[in-house]
């Protein structure tokens, strides 16, 4: 059964949260393989770094091993396009970073209908869990002037905002705003939207905004 978990966190040092790491081991028990599709394909050291760490970063697969521990970890960036490494995963996790390069990467090298068609589980972080909608969304940040919505590469119908802040008035009213155009769920750092089988449970604390309106999901 397809599970699919969109993430904000976790950062370079810190973990996931408990409640997600509790729901994470009910779902990798037991699971082997699991590939990350990188959002810098041509930085094949920065991804090592991101996934297995450093002195400085934790390392994705570090913060999973609370959870899982895999008898098999396979990047996959411009020194490994293996379409049937994917396709045998039992977890394919989409590393966060930029959007615009992961996105293209995945659909030039067609892991877009993979992704489409994968039956395990897939973690999707910050952009990953940004591309893998039908609709992206982009919210304004100090390096892009204006909110907007894109193509995405349509696994859910399920908009996000990552690294939501409350606190954060001009991502609250932007998201606001832009809601009356795709309804946006805004995901904090140590929250998360699990979708398993077409039900969606929300992680920790979900602001979704719809018709310039806001609600809390929990």
């Amino acid at each position: 059964m397809k599970k699919i978990y969109l993430l904000s966190g976790p950062g370079a040092t810190e973990g996931f949260s408990n409640e997600i790491i509790r729901s994470l081991k009910k779902d990798l028990k037991g699971l082997k393989t699991i590939s990350f599709i990188a959002s810098s394909p041509k930085n094949h050291e920065k991804n090592l770094k991101y996934i297995f760490g450093n002195r400085e970063v934790t390392g994705i697969i570090n913060h999973l091993k609370v959870a899982n521990t895999f008898d098999e970890v396979n990047v996959i960036d411009e020194s490994n396009i293996d379409i049937d490494t994917l396709k045998k995963s039992d977890v394919i996790y989409l590393l966060g970073g930029n959007y615009e390069t992961q996105l293209s990467f995945i659909n030039d090298n067609a892991f877009d209908k993979i992704l489409r068609e994968f039956d395990g589980v897939l973690l999707c972080t910050s952009c990953g869990a940004m591309n893998i909608a039908e609709n992206g969304y982009y919210s304004k940040d100090e390096d892009i002037e204006k909110s907007f919505f894109y193509k995405g590469i349509g696994v859910t119908n399920i908009t996000i905002d990552p690294h939501f802040d409350i606190k954060n008035k001009m991502q609250v009213e932007e998201d606001k705003n832009m809601s009356v155009i795709h309804k946006i769920y805004g995901i904090p750092n140590d929250s998360c939207i699990k979708i398993s089988n077409n039900r969606i449970e929300y992680i920790g604390k979900i602001y979704i905004f719809e018709n310039g309106e806001m609600i809390i999901g929990d």
